[in-house]
């Protein structure tokens, strides 16, 4: 069925089908976040935080310019999360030792210690969604995942809002 149909019937079925995946996506979001909240209640961390976390994991080192590029995040927010970390005792920031006005971010001997239980938190629930799912549908459904992500890191909002307006 292609998007455009003309009359008003179509356009309307496909507008909710749009909607119905948004929901779907927007449920997804909130019960994971939610669950993340719980799950990292003992270290009394929030989501944003988390999140920060496991990408420190992978990129130690990183400025939060870089954190803020590689999470597709806002500079500012990014900041934010990393004073967070710094003062729960998670992280710490360093000057580079080539350009003293970048702080490089670097997990403390705490934070290393929360790698394995932080990790647990997002297999466990991805487990538990998955177990729904036969395997090759799993794998269908992580590869439309990776594609939407990718696809989204490169949309053009100026472009897309441009083709909203009536």
């Amino acid at each position: 069925m292609s998007p455009h149909l003309e009359d008003g019937e179509g356009e309307r079925r496909i507008s909710m089908g749009n909607l119905q995946i948004a929901r779907y996506f927007a449920i997804l979001d909130r019960r994971s976040r939610s669950y993340v909240l719980e799950a990292c209640r003992p270290l009394k961390i929030t989501y944003a935080e988390y999140v920060l976390l496991l990408r420190i994991f992978d990129c130690e080192g990183a400025s939060q310019e870089e954190l803020a590029r590689a999470l597709h995040a806002d500079k500012s927010a990014v900041a934010r999360v990393v004073k967070l970390l710094e003062a729960k005792g998670f992280i710490c920031r360093e000057k580079d030792a080539v350009d003293r006005r970048v702080k490089r971010i670097r997990l403390t001997e705490y934070g290393r210690m929360q790698h394995g239980f932080l990790l647990s938190v997002m297999d466990c629930w991805v487990d538990w969604l998955a177990e729904v799912l036969p395997p090759e549908e799993l794998d269908v459904v992580t590869r439309g995942f990776r594609l939407l992500a990718e696809r989204s890191t490169n949309a053009d909002f100026r472009e897309l809002v441009r083709k909203t307006e009536h």
